[in-house]
């Protein structure tokens, strides 16, 4: 990036010394636009100085600001205003136009080229100044001829500047070719300029090659691109956090094009969730328009034809009857995945009546079936209905090569919307974001960032970008993968991205939309919480967040060493507390026992399983134990399908395992199963392709799967062989073959198994002494891991594919305790609480401690991190301390 700092120290600064005064006489007969080649990528067209000083008052530069790009820029600015006096340079240069086009110059680089029209005096005793202070600084200076013109050159290390003054125009470039195709296109009548090949606006000041713009984009991507437009000239236009491009643009013969009616508008935010990483959204206010040029143009990617083609022979499925079940909007989304292994697709369809659309694809399902002898899949979840549809890759039959990517096909319908995922899980936790409106509709950020995009585009790519930032990263070759990673904290300020396309009035008008993030000022290190209470006795719980029918708020629920059970609001105002006679065992769950939409509290401590409400109350017939008073080590809450029929598995300290109903019911199968070891978990269910999979772990490595009447699943129990820390991880996926269970035995084997009892992958990680000890963390919404490898006090942080993060040494002999919380959006949390020293350390990814120093803790944390608000909120307990602190983050 030494380029772009040197460009701009001396693209106008050079050369007084070859031209005399004569050179200033306008040739009428030349301008700027006749010296682009028509290779350019990209023509700007600025008044120099005028327009990057209104870059620089906008959010994008200050966000920019540490790259080593735009930290060169400023500085160099303010060098050239201080040659002769403060502003000069500014002042003298403030109106100068000048066009600066991009160009592809190799397959993996690209560069600019400068041309500039030298307008007065001023101007010449300027660069009189400044390169003489150049030579002083030490830059090297010499000339060679090109087709009889006298071309410059000047150097600092590696980086060589050409430039030349033809007449009154400048032009430069630190590609030496790129100057010389000027020359080229100003001196050979056969070759075209840009401003002759394509049509210029006068109202834009951006000009764009898209077929060029697709092998420039291509030169940091490790695949070819195809843009879908051919031309186009753009204004643009700034706001505060907004940057926004807009104009009309030629369409090549693509999918673009095959939108000539109208747009209708974007209503199906309601069931887009929160962790969409990038939509493609498609609207027309003719369908049945749009499905005839849709169809001729799938009929040019052969592949698409094809399977088309199968679809009606083999399965008598005409996908062209799907175009007419839709009312005006199509969505296709690529969520964030918690795995760079893992992709995640949602096709999301309007239709105009459901109960119809539904009736065809059951019958077409049906259908399917009853020609390859199978059964029809369905699935309750929630008081919604999954189904399987049996057509693989279905949305790259509506959609084409675009929409690739789904070898299975589930969906569901909400509202009036079927939804199609390649991924049941994240189908099942689509109705969850739905139901707790976690979507885009919901989202104050999002639909701020909406009302500034064209409300009705035919062609929408909505990209967040910090969500999308690992699938951009795979995509770039490896030179630029390696600058966006080194740069990625500023990068990711641009939050989101809107390309549109719009059919109007016989034109396509083009807006892009860039919203940046407000940089907040960082938390100022805290030495005493934002909030706090201090109870009689040492508190030995972590703050327990719960969800209540009350608020939306969470509120808070602990136990102390006389074993009474506290709970708090928001405020740390004491509610009520009630005296257990025992230490609490496990989490605390929140259930709805009688279905009425009001949650109470199941949790057990040694002996008993306690429901309470929000009142203080128990359940009647709570606290229970079981039937042979066994001691309780686990205890989780299950429900198979989000019915609120609720199950309890419960683990003793002997392991064996008791399944229940909710009123603590022995189940059959389950009284008890009798596991010769402790678990290293409480009992976890699962529901995996219609399976429903029961799992406990025992601490000396033996895995045992069973199904909901404790019956052993093929393949298991398996034995590991080795002894386990105390956590796993469950890769749900489609089918038990498709889904996997990672662990780590205490000695750093990692091993990943599928839930039919077959190794996938056995490796052991790096130790460099017989005490190394390894544990598995998994983050707190169960998408990924990481693993922490400790050797004396030394404690490495590693990923889930055992790259070192970080390293930390504490001094403290007593037990830390490590938590990881995946937050979305690349904003990851390791917390590690020094039990013995009362210290809370919290983490990102690279080791930068978040909260500025550490704070005051005793056991695990609660956290909750606002998206919207960009805020850090952080539970801690130790000794008779409930504290609150808030971090900007």
């Amino acid at each position: 990036m030494k380029k772009l700092l040197i460009i701009i120290a001396v693209l106008l600064l050079i050369g007084a010394g070859y031209f005399t005064y004569d050179r200033w006489v306008k040739h009428s007969d030349l301008v700027a636009w006749n010296f682009v080649p028509s290779d350019a990528a990209i023509v700007f067209e600025l008044d120099l100085i005028e327009d990057v000083e209104n870059l620089r008052s906008n959010v994008a530069w200050k966000n920019l600001g540490e790259t080593e790009a735009i930290e060169g820029l400023g500085k160099t600015l303010s060098f050239l205003d201080s040659i002769n006096g403060d502003g000069g340079f500014s002042a003298i240069f403030k109106k100068m136009p000048a066009l600066i086009s991009l160009h592809k110059v190799s397959s993996s680089s690209m560069d600019f080229l400068l041309i500039s029209e030298i307008q007065n005096i001023s101007q010449n005793t300027f660069i009189s100044t400044a390169i003489d202070r150049l030579k002083k600084s030490g830059y090297k200076f010499k000339t060679r001829t090109y087709s009889g013109f006298k071309i410059s050159e000047i150097g600092e290390g590696e980086d060589t500047f050409t430039y030349i003054f033809y007449k009154n125009f400048f032009l430069s470039s630190f590609t030496p070719y790129l100057v010389e195709d000027a020359i080229r296109t100003i001196e050979d009548p056969e070759l075209k300029s840009f401003s002759e090949s394509y049509p210029l606006s006068n109202a834009g000041s951006i000009h764009v090659n898209f077929k060029e713009m697709g092998n420039l984009v291509g030169a940091l991507t490790k695949t070819r691109v195809e843009l879908p437009l051919s031309s186009g000239s753009y204004q643009l236009g700034l706001d505060s956090t907004i940057i926004n491009i807009s104009g009309i643009s030629q369409v090549s013969d693509d999918w673009v094009s095959t939108h000539t009616e109208p747009p209708g508008k974007f209503e199906m935010t309601e069931v887009i969730p929160s962790n969409t990483s990038l939509l493609y959204h498609i609207t027309s206010a003719d369908m049945s328009q749009w499905k005839t040029s849709q169809t001729t143009y799938l009929a040019k990617e052969p592949g698409t034809l094809r399977f088309r083609d199968s679809l009606k022979t083999t399965l008598d499925f005409d996908v062209e009857q799907i175009y007419d079940l839709i009312d005006e909007e199509i969505g296709f989304a690529t969520l964030e995945s918690g795995r760079p292994d893992e992709v995640s697709q949602l096709l999301i369809l309007k239709v105009k009546n459901i109960g119809e659309a539904l009736s065809y694809f059951s019958q077409l399902t049906e259908r399917i079936a009853y020609a390859r002898g199978d059964t029809v899949y369905t699935e309750s979840y929630s008081e919604n209905e999954i189904r399987f549809l049996p057509i693989d890759n279905f949305p790259g039959a509506v959609l084409g090569e675009m929409a690739k990517g789904f070898e299975r096909c589930f969906y569901i319908n909400s509202r009036n919307y079927l939804i199609f995922s390649n991924n049941l899980q994240e189908l099942k936790s689509l109705v969850g974001s739905i139901q707790g409106e976690d979507t885009w509709g919901k989202s104050i950020p999002m639909n701020e960032f909406l009302t500034n995009t064209n409300a009705e585009s035919n062609v929408s790519l909505i990209v967040n970008l910090p969500r999308f930032w690992p699938n951009l990263i795979s995509k770039m070759k490896p030179d630029w993968s390696s600058h966006l990673l080194a740069n990625q904290h500023s990068y990711k300020k641009t939050e989101l991205v809107a390309f549109q396309n719009s059919y109007l009035e016989e034109e396509y008008f083009t807006n892009v939309t860039v919203s940046q993030s407000v940089q907040r000022a960082p938390s100022i290190a805290k030495t005493s919480p934002d909030n706090a209470i201090a109870l009689t006795n040492i508190i030995t719980t972590k703050p327990f967040l719960i969800r209540t029918h009350a608020h939306n708020y969470f509120d808070i629920l602990l136990q102390d060493s006389a074993f009474n059970l506290y709970y708090f609001d928001r405020t740390l105002s004491s509610l009520w507390v009630e005296q257990l006679e025992e230490r609490i065992t496990s989490e605390i769950h929140a259930l709805d026992y009688y279905r009425n939409g009001k949650i109470q509290y199941a949790f057990s401590t040694t002996s008993k399983v306690h429901i309470i409400d929000r009142t203080g109350s128990y359940i009647p017939g709570y606290p229970k134990t079981l039937p042979n008073s066994a001691k309780i080590s686990h205890f989780s809450l299950i429900d198979y399908d989000r019915s609120r029929n609720y199950r309890f598995g419960i683990t003793d300290v002997d392991g064996k395992v008791y399944l229940t109903d909710k009123d603590l019911k022995i189940l059959e199968g389950w009284d008890p199963i009798p596991y010769q070891r402790p678990a290293v978990q409480p009992l976890r269910h699962s529901r995996i392709g219609g399976r429903d999979v029961m799992i406990s772990i025992q601490e000396n490595g033996i895995i045992n799967m069973t199904n909901r009447r404790g019956q052993k699943l093929n393949g298991f129990p398996f034995d590991l062989q080795a002894p386990l820390g105390d956590n796993y991880f469950l890769n749900a996926s489609n089918s038990l073959g498709r889904s996997s269970l990672t662990t780590i035995s205490n000695q750093g084997e990692l091993v990943e198994i599928n839930l039919e009892g077959i190794v996938i992958n056995r490796d052991q990680l790096i130790k460099s002494s017989p005490e190394t000890n390894f544990q598995l963390v998994t983050d707190r919404g169960g998408k990924s891991f990481i693993i922490v490898r400790k050797e004396g006090n030394t404690f490495e942080i590693l990923d889930a594919t055992g790259n070192l993060l970080f390293s930390k040494n504490y001094l403290s002999q007593g037990e830390i305790l490590i938590q990881y919380y995946q937050l979305g959006a690349g904003k990851d949390l390791i917390v590690l609480t020094d039990s013995a020293f009362e210290t809370l350390y919290i983490y990102d990814k690279s080791g930068n401690l978040v909260t500025g120093n550490p704070i005051k803790s005793s056991n695990e944390v609660s956290i909750v991190y606002s998206s919207s608000k960009k805020e850090l909120q952080v539970y801690t307990t130790s000794g008779f301390d409930l504290e609150f602190y808030q971090f900007n983050y």
